[in-house]
């Protein structure tokens, strides 16, 4: 035992040989990404398409209609449809919070989704342009949808400012 320390040859051996069989856990249990920009498309990938109704985005400080500004917090919502004009499958909720970046060529927001669906819940988080599509990951799910992983594309057209109150959503699940 050595005095200074406190600790004996016996132990630090047995200290490094639990780091060495942790850092050969950790490499056995790393897995392999697809290549930056490899199709996302792999078997056993599940797409699904979801619809929007009666989407709106509401703010406690400025009124319907007005363009949000830096910094401006909002909340949205909306029917969940299997098709355009179809039957209700679930209710979507989001918060927003919008950065409009000088260097970005137009307003745009973090958003955090909540698909709530007959058989579970997805959520995701992203950005969108303000008019234009935004693009998602998928955080994970309960119930049907634990463990999900993925992305998707989302088109909104909030009747605040100025769309028709529609929307639709391209994902690809995966896990």
């Amino acid at each position: 035992m050595d005095e200074a320390t406190g600790t004996s040859r016996r132990s630090l051996l047995g200290r490094g040989m639990l780091l060495a069989a942790g850092a050969l856990g950790l490499s056995a249990a790393r897995w392999e990404r697809p290549a930056f920009g490899a199709s996302s498309k792999k078997k056993g990938d599940a797409r699904l398409r979801l619809y929007g109704r009666n989407f709106h985005l509401h703010s406690g400080a400025a009124p319907a209609g007005t363009v949000p500004r830096k910094g401006d917090r909002h909340s949205a919502y909306g029917e969940l449809l299997d098709r355009p004009n179809g039957t209700v499958v679930g209710h979507f909720t989001a918060a927003h919070l919008t950065h409009d970046s000088p260097f970005a060529a137009a307003a745009s927001s973090l958003e955090i989704h909540t698909f709530t669906l007959k058989d579970g819940t997805l959520f995701g988080l992203g950005s969108a342009a303000r008019g234009a599509e935004g693009h998602f990951v998928i955080v994970g799910g309960t119930g049907r949808y634990a463990g999900a992983q993925g992305g998707y594309v989302a088109h909104q057209h909030v009747r605040e400012l100025g769309g028709n109150g529609t929307a639709r959503f391209d994902l690809t699940l995966s896990g």
